[in-house]
């Protein structure tokens, strides 16, 4: 699907519809060592549903103010605001419910393109980190709503505009000349793959 919002050449996708109507969409205009892009923070939306679930077990272990902030989180889990305001991507993806690392899989291949991004330069609030800790799980595979994947070419700029905008956003990598999907953390290197097991499936 293509939003109406964005110019001519920016195609805007999320995982059901890559999912269920993958031979209907447009490809996108995507060469190698354009930047990867995220705005928002990883796994929102997997953090709110723990929170509304366990509070009495968050309440016991933080500061109300901090289980007041993690609850504020909903209020950065809708990605209009970030639709409106981006110009001169070639894609954007929506991060759903299986999470950043498999929206990245999702995305390249559909672009039918590598990438390689970054992990210490994936943005994450800290409300994030530390519910994550508590339930043990991997904040890169819950529910990612309310972040955006773009790919661009000048995502440094793409960046400090986003930023002036008070809006969370880093580059995280580049798109490659290959089919590798890869997630590198220092020497660490992860190869990116579907969801195949549920995160939070033994919690909610």
């Amino acid at each position: 699907m293509i939003n109406s919002n964005m110019e001519d050449t920016t195609i805007v996708v999320s995982s059901y519809c890559i999912k269920e109507n993958k031979d209907e969409l447009e490809k996108p205009a995507v060469t190698p060592g354009m930047d990867v892009v995220m705005v928002g923070s990883i796994g929102i939306g997997g953090t709110l549903a723990l929170a509304k679930k366990y509070e009495h077990v968050l309440r016991e272990k933080f500061s109300s103010s901090f289980v007041d902030d993690v609850f504020k989180l909903e209020k950065v889990s809708n990605t209009d605001k970030y639709m409106e305001m981006i110009k001169d991507a070639s894609l954007i993806y929506k991060v759903g419910s299986e999470g950043t690392f498999a929206g990245l899989y999702e995305m390249s291949k559909f672009m039918n393109r590598g990438i390689e991004v970054e992990i210490p330069d994936i943005p994450v609030w800290q409300e994030v980190v530390e519910v994550a800790e508590v339930f043990d799980v991997n904040p890169y595979k819950v529910d990612g709503i309310g972040a955006l994947i773009i790919v661009c070419n000048s995502g440094a700029d793409m960046v400090e505009y986003l930023t002036d905008e008070g809006i969370l956003a880093s580059v995280i990598g580049r798109v490659t000349d290959n089919n590798d999907k890869i997630a590198r953390n220092g020497d660490e290197v992860r190869y990116l793959e579907p969801t195949r097991v549920e995160e939070l499936a033994n919690l909610l």
